[in-house]
């Protein structure tokens, strides 16, 4: 059984490279609600802890982080404000 959420949006940031990942990733973030659930796919390889970083630096929660082939794919959480 499947038990992933959807994402509510997804960024597809192939072809794009570092710095422009994480600020398009947080800026991206910064437009969705409490709750609501980013994937962000890109063939950049800095962006496999850079991402995950910036993200949980600004307050967001990565909730995965995978790697296909050449491809990354990371699930970003608004958390809620009065979540911890």
């Amino acid at each position: 059984m499947n038990t992933e959420r959807k994402p509510d949006l997804s960024l597809d940031l192939r072809g794009e490279h570092c710095p422009y990942n994480a600020i398009a990733t947080l800026e991206t973030l910064r437009t969705m609600q409490p709750g609501q659930l980013l994937e962000v796919v890109t063939d950049c390889s800095q962006s496999f802890h850079g991402i995950p970083e910036d993200a949980t630096r600004h307050g967001y929660h990565c909730l995965a982080v995978e790697q296909h082939g050449p491809l990354f794919r990371f699930l970003i959480e608004v958390p809620a404000p009065d979540a911890g």
